[in-house]
């Protein structure tokens, strides 16, 4: 039976989080095509706008967790991936790239940028934004399933939040993973939905 997250979906008490959702993570010429290919099959980028937006009209606390590795490679995650890439000579910082329309940050939302870690508490300031802003339930969304979004949830769970996750405002690779993800992983440490229902139970308990 599926739990039901809407006693810890106050608005006041929520946190929406974007991990990842930049052009060159999920836009047309990511060199991760599995990974656009998922997030075009879920329509993730048009859910997770509407959810945003709803976001937005209630109050819900919302920050960005993007990812910003340097050039050099100076610090990035010492992954196969990572360890593959050509390393260029040592220079500034690189320029994160941009989010993805509809999801750009407005001038008050919180952005974070780290060049290092897998989830988005690791070396961020997030956790005492999230406290000063009295969250205690946080829904990650974003890319991807495989990696980010089950960091987060664990990480989150680790420092005593409850995680809500919207299916069709996350994505992976392959989709099919994603799906045996959410059975056999997610499901036990997140109360999973659907971004609309998110997004109403917030409206109704905002006009209430």
């Amino acid at each position: 039976m599926p739990y039901d997250p809407s006693p810890y979906l106050a608005p006041e008490h929520c946190g929406l989080i974007l991990f990842e959702c930049q052009e060159g993570v999920i836009g047309a010429e990511t060199r991760l095509q599995g990974l656009r290919a998922d997030v075009l099959q879920r329509r993730m980028v048009e859910n997770l706008a509407l959810l945003l937006e709803a976001a937005r009209e209630t109050g819900v606390f919302v920050a960005y967790c993007n990812m910003a590795f340097r050039p050099d490679g100076l610090a990035a995650p010492n992954t196969p991936r990572s360890d593959s890439q050509p390393k260029l000579p040592p220079s500034a910082p690189a320029k994160p790239s941009p989010v993805v329309p509809p999801l750009v940050p407005l001038a008050h939302e919180l952005v974070i940028e780290r060049i290092h870690g897998m989830s988005s508490f690791f070396g961020t300031p997030l956790e005492p934004a999230l406290r000063d802003r009295g969250v205690t339930t946080i829904i990650p969304t974003g890319v991807s399933v495989n990696i980010g979004i089950t960091a987060t949830t664990v990480e989150a769970l680790n420092r005593g939040f409850r995680i809500a996750i919207a299916r069709d405002c996350v994505a992976g690779d392959p989709s099919s993973y994603v799906e045996d993800v959410f059975r056999n992983t997610l499901n036990n440490l997140a109360y999973l939905t659907e971004g609309e229902a998110i997004a109403k139970i917030w409206r109704e308990r905002r006009a209430s």
